[in-house]
């Protein structure tokens, strides 16, 4: 039996041609669990240092919300669907879109004896701001 080159060459082009082919076609489709962070937490205390917002994907099919913390650098992720998360993604888009620094998303505003005031209830009724006493 004759070896023949030409076709040797050109089952190997075939060859690489479909694996090529196949290879780009994978990008496009959704893998499940290839996500970035597999656990989330809903919310998180102390000061950040970064923030990191990576999109949906082809891989993961959830936006992840990466931040770092300035006391141990540690990296948590958060739920997207938390409310922490989702005031820092809306500022994450809006500092891309204004093409601003995003270091703006990681300062939070204190409130004055680290709890936010309750508006005091009125009781049953009593007026808003009563009437001051005319003087004689």
């Amino acid at each position: 039996m004759r070896p023949y080159p030409q076709l040797a060459i050109q089952l190997a082009l075939l060859s690489l041609y479909c694996l090529l082919t196949t290879v780009r076609e994978s990008n496009g489709t959704f893998v499940p669990g290839r996500c970035l962070c597999p656990k989330t937490q809903p919310r998180i205390r102390g000061q950040l240092k970064e923030l990191l917002v990576v999109p949906e994907s082809a891989s993961c099919s959830n936006v992840t919300v990466i931040v770092t913390l300035k006391r141990n650098d540690a990296t948590v992720c958060l739920d997207p669907g938390a409310p922490m998360a989702k005031q820092l993604i809306r500022c994450w888009n809006r500092a891309h879109k204004l093409g601003r620094d995003v270091k703006v998303c990681l300062r939070r505003r204190r409130v004055k004896g680290g709890r936010r005031q309750q508006p005091q209830q009125r009781r049953r009724g009593q007026k808003k701001n009563p009437p001051l006493a005319p003087n004689s």
